[in-house]
């Protein structure tokens, strides 16, 4: 398809579009046509206020021209020049100032954050528009669209939807695909969340997030070093990808079961290109792996009596006992697993675990309704705790309130953006899973909290605007005011080792599903049987006593209990409109950046009309509240180079923002579809050299 950037973001049955999609030209918004602006005012792109300007001139000039027609000095032409030469250099000035965010800069990393980003620094020799095959990073579709973070995912996905297949179906095919050509982030020993839209526009959430074993308790790593909950056996929670999939297929799939598992266990038992993130993933990590030979059969390449990471395009990665599995996978679902969990138990035991077969067998992924609230006059859907979508809505329902367009003036808008944030992970320092307690464990309050109270807050707009009130445009807020009656007392551990996938397909169906396992390469060991790569989701619990690799403090609200689920920040994104026309389908990976990189690109569409890869690309800032420093992405790869302008980081720090620079954000994948046309664009985030496919 043509990459054709007009597309109408408004209703069909809504007036024309202006058809603009640059932020310096007349754009039009995601913003419902029957959005009540007298009595919410939503916000305008900046460049939609400099069009209408030049519009009035243009109007006003005609009249001038009209008087003075007759006269053979036209007197009024001084004040037209003048207005014109004005209108210039601001439009030289807004260039300069969107320049600041792309022009090529070096990054300065620190030794903190290349230990905070998910998979190691992020290098290699990225591209804006394509990745290291030359595919695009932005694609139109028709009938169609997957954007996952591996382009061959994407493509294989896409075939699924070709042959007839729905959007779970695809999504069951990219996500099994991901866990091969992307280890370190996903795979069928780790969990997920996936909302799903049905094409009669029903919305549901299958809740695979991974489970704390029987044998779990809230001091089970007291006394231990402290990487005990990142590597190695103890450090795993009961995986449920495979599950979720299933259950979410056995409701919404179309094509055979085995037709989608097949093909990946063919991948699995022959191996692969590497494309470049996977090869510089796995040299950073490296050092790290050395310690289980299955490991490094699985993914190194060996070079006489040492190992390396596998070159670009060099074939890697077979591990033919997992192809075995998933041929079993492929005829008896996920109970090809449950004939294998005592042994899958003992080799997680022999490795200082403490999962059982029953464990494995008894851990199951359960339905939910979404959460969702109205901003911008459109409906915002996401997964309820453990996941955190909740914090998006929450800083959404803030930011609309504001008479002062959000897009108008860049420096007060980040400004009151951070400090939305800000309130966001107050509220979810209180977040826990809401779960129910499966046997043995019973007894009201054991296991989980009533999240409802703090819910209903953080969906609340008249709650919204009290904490818009606390909000001082020329300062940061105290600590203590952030989040009102939720205020911090404490933090939460998170995920930072995930991928996420957004699908649409033909009939009106939809996916964002965002799955992991935990830190990059999870636990670090891998089944020798088997060759599944498991999770150290525990570490995503809370520690008494003990922050997590983020620095973020415990809180009793996340502490390790049996059957319970761990906190996560994975945050599976749907907009629709009032009508009931999908929109959006976005999410991201990254850790607690995931919320801020969401929230930033449903801004950036929502409030300024940006194109869905003018507003993936867009350099990003950061704040999880504690600590109390605001980080601002300033990284470059290639040809890639990303980092906040120095003008909005100056307008943070006049305002007393503690400014740092990171070198990595969230990644997202988003899809935004055009209901005038029915087209839909896809973008995959440059940051992980991801690549869409469509037809």
């Amino acid at each position: 398809m043509g990459e054709d950037r007009r597309e109408s973001w408004h209703d069909e049955d809504g007036p024309a579009s202006l058809n603009g999609h640059s932020e310096l030209e007349m754009g039009t918004r995601l913003v419902s046509n029957d959005y009540d602006s007298s009595s919410h005012q939503p916000t305008q792109h900046i460049s939609g206020v400099l069009g209408l300007a030049l519009s009035e001139r243009r109007s006003k000039r005609e009249r001038c021209v009209h008087f003075c027609s007759d006269r053979p000095t036209p007197l009024c032409n001084w004040p037209t020049i003048g207005t014109a030469l004005v209108s210039i250099v601001l439009l030289g000035l807004l260039l300069h100032y969107r320049s600041l965010a792309t022009v090529d800069h070096p990054v300065a990393s620190t030794d903190a954050d290349a230990q905070s980003s998910p998979e190691g620094r992020l290098q290699g020799n990225f591209s804006v528009n394509y990745d290291y095959r030359g595919r695009p990073r932005r694609v139109v579709g028709t009938h169609g669209v997957v954007a996952a973070d591996v382009g061959t995912c994407s493509e294989q996905g896409v075939g699924v939807l070709k042959q007839g297949g729905s959007a779970v179906d695809a999504a069951v095919v990219t996500a099994l695909c991901q866990g091969l050509h992307n280890p370190g982030a996903s795979g069928i020993g780790g969990g997920t969340f996936m909302l799903i839209r049905d094409p009669n526009g029903t919305l549901e959430v299958v809740d695979a997030r991974e489970v704390a074993p029987a044998a779990a308790s809230t001091t089970m790593f007291a006394g231990l070093d402290a990487t005990a909950s990142q590597n190695g056996g103890l450090s795993i929670a009961v995986p449920l990808e495979l599950k979720g999939l299933w259950l979410a297929h056995q409701r919404h799939g179309v094509l055979p079961w085995g037709q989608l598992v097949r093909p990946i266990a063919q991948q699995a038992r022959s191996g692969f290109p590497a494309h470049p993130y996977l090869s510089v993933q796995l040299a950073n990590w490296r050092d790290r792996l050395l310690n289980n030979p299955t490991m490094l059969e699985a993914f190194f390449i060996r070079e006489g009596n040492s190992w390396r990471a596998p070159r670009i395009n060099e074939t890697c990665c077979a591990r033919p006992k997992l192809a075995g599995l998933l041929e079993n996978v492929a005829e008896k679902g996920p109970e090809a697993m449950n004939a294998r969990a005592r042994t899958l138990a003992e080799e997680i035991r022999g490795a200082g675990g403490i999962i059982t077969a029953q464990d494995l067998i008894s851990a199951q992924p359960t339905v939910k309704q979404p959460l969702n609230t109205t901003v911008f006059g459109l409906n915002i859907f996401t997964a309820p705790p453990p996941s955190s979508g909740a914090c998006i809505l929450a800083a959404l329902q803030i930011l609309a309130g504001y008479e002062t367009p959000w897009a108008f003036t860049e420096g007060l808008g980040q400004h009151r953006m951070v400090e939305a944030l800000k309130h966001a992970f107050a509220f979810r320092q209180n977040m826990g899973d809401p779960g129910t307690c499966p046997p043995p464990v019973n007894g009201p309050g054991q296991c989980y909290r009533d999240l409802a109270p703090l819910l209903t807050d953080m969906l609340s707009p008249t709650y919204a605007a009290s904490l818009r009130a606390l909000i001082n445009d020329s300062w940061v807020s105290p600590l203590g005011a952030y989040g009102g009656v939720w205020h911090v007392d404490a933090a939460n551990n998170d995920d930072h080792g995930t991928s996420h996938i957004s699908i649409s397909d033909s009939k009106g169906g939809a996916v964002a599903m965002t799955t992991t396992v935990n830190t990059g390469f999870g636990s670090k060991f891998i089944s020798p049987s088997s060759e599944i790569l498991y999770n150290d989701q525990l570490d995503d619990f809370s520690q008494p006593g003990r922050p997590n690799v983020f620095l973020i403090e415990p809180s009793a609200a996340n502490y390790i209990l049996p059957g319970r689920k761990p906190l996560s920040s994975m945050s599976p994104i749907m907009v629709v409109a009032p009508g009931g026309r999908l929109r959006v389908v976005t999410g991201a990976s990254g850790g607690p950046r995931i919320v801020s990189s969401v929230l930033q690109v449903l801004l950036r569409m929502i409030t300024k009309g940006a194109d869905p890869q003018e507003a993936v690309q867009h350099p990003r800032l950061h704040h999880q509240l504690l600590p109390m420093t605001a980080v601002a992405e300033e990284w470059q790869s290639g040809s890639l180079s990303l980092h906040v302008s120095n003008a909005t980081l100056q307008a943070l720090e006049m305002r007393g923002h503690n400014v740092t620079n990171g070198t990595w954000s969230g990644v997202c994948q988003t899809i935004a579809v055009d209901t005038g046309t029915g087209n839909m664009v896809g973008v995959s985030d440059a940051r992980k050299d991801g690549a869409p496919f469509a037809y």
